[in-house]
Parts: structure tokens; sequence; C-alpha cells
């Protein structure tokens, strides 16, 4: 049985992590970057009773500009049970997300978004990939993997994403979108925004109709092995937080 210093820790890390989780989604949503509600973002925390493990997740629905702290559903990451919140998870979010938490946790993996948002999603639906023609997508070289077998989700999609993720920490998905996993909230939302800008860079290049440059892998695996871009993944999270807190101050409670 947890102590009462324990539980008073976790409950805390609980309500940082929901207060982050919630800035996440209203700053995507900012950005443009989700599709209706069909989207989802998780971020694995200690319950707030100090018994194990929940994952944080929207509660189906609901769209992305009205996400705060406390509507987050809490899902115990065992069972899979919903611990903490009203209301109900898409079934296919949480059988998804739970599958790749619990295949990338030894990797220190907490948070997995997926989104269908525009341009990347462009890049799945040709036969093509993200490649080394600009500095942002060299971030992301020998990063992704791609599931170019696209079908009807069932009960065993989480596991075959995780599969086809093998090693990597993002995916993107033939016809359907993209999945990044990361260690922090901000990771994975800087990773979402900067892949698109990625993207977007890389189809307006293709429709010129010229011959993309491409830098060679090893300047592209530099970039992707900078120590910088954690420090820049925290600052663009943190610079987000006085923008959505004017604008939506609501997404703490």
């Amino acid at each position: 049985m947890a102590s009462a210093s324990d539980i008073a820790r976790a409950t805390a890390e609980n309500q940082k992590l929901r207060e982050d989780l919630a800035l996440a989604y209203r700053a995507l949503a900012y950005y443009e970057l989700q599709e209706s509600i069909n989207n989802h973002v998780s971020v694995r925390a200690p319950s707030r009773g100090g018994n194990g493990d929940v994952m944080l997740i929207i509660a189906h629905g609901m769209h992305w500009t009205q996400v705060t702290a406390n509507n987050l559903i809490g899902v115990d990451f065992t069972t899979g049970d919903t611990v903490e919140g009203d209301g109900k998870i898409d079934y296919f979010a949480k059988n998804i997300h739970l599958a790749i938490h619990k295949a990338k946790a030894s990797k220190g993996i907490t948070c997995v978004m997926h989104t269908h948002q525009p341009y990347a999603t462009a890049i799945t639906c040709c036969h093509g990939r993200l490649v080394n023609c600009h500095q942002n997508g060299m971030q992301y070289h020998d990063r992704i993997a791609y599931d170019d077998s696209y079908d009807l989700p069932d009960e065993k999609e989480g596991e075959r994403i995780a599969k086809a993720m093998g090693d990597k920490d993002i995916l993107f998905m033939g016809n359907h979108g993209i999945t990044v996993c990361a260690p922090r909230i901000c990771d994975a939302f800087d990773d979402v925004y900067m892949i698109e800008r990625a993207a977007k860079i890389q189809v307006l290049a293709m429709s010129t109709g010229m011959k993309l440059v491409e830098a060679s892998d090893e300047i592209a695996d530099k970039n992707a092995k900078y120590e910088g871009n954690s420090l820049y993944a925290h600052a663009h999270f943190e610079a987000m937080r006085p923008i959505i807190s004017k604008m939506e101050p609501d997404y703490k409670s």
C-alpha cells in the first residue's frame, strides 16, 4: 500500500502531466495538426492514488480545443480499465496507444501521438519517403519506419503498429497518417510539428517539378544526432504555454 507521501508525489506528477498533455492538445490544434475528433495523444503517468500507472488520453468525441487537465481519462496501464475521469474512450485509440506504450516502455517512451496532419499524411499517400532535402527532414534521418499496408483497424492494430515501428520512434502509416513516440510530451509535440514542416517543404519543392537536392546520409545523420534538438523541443513547447494560457487559460482546469 502506498504511503501518504508517495500518494502526494504521484498525485502531483499526475496533475503536472495532465496539464502538459492538455497543453499539447491545444497547441497541436493551434497549429491545425489534428483532424476533427479522430486523432489522439496520450502519456503514461502515475495514478492519482499512487497505485501503479495510468495512460492519460482524450475522451471520445471531444474536440482538441476543449481538452482540459481534468477531463482527460485515466486508463489503468495494466488492465485497460478506466480508473480516472468520466466519459468513454475510443476503442481503437485505447487499443493502439496501450499496445504501443507497452511495447516501447523499455525504451523510455512515455508519450504517443497519432495524427492525420495534411502534408505528412500526403507523403503516406505516395510511393515515396521523407527525404534529406531540408534540414527539418534531416532531423528524422533513420528515425522513421514506413508501413505501406493499410487496412481497417481491428483489436490487434496496436500490436501491429508497434511491430511495424520496430526500433524506430516514428511511423509513417500508408494511406493514413503518422504516429510519434517520445520520452517526453515536449519531444513528441515538437516532432509532430517539425515533421509536418519538413513534409510541407518537401511537397512544395516537389510541386515545382524540379529535381530535389538531397544531402548525404552522413550530413543528415549529424543533423539527427545533434544534441540541441531536445533543447529546442523543450523550448518550443514552453513557448506555446503563454500563448495558449492567454488564449485558452481553461486548459489547466
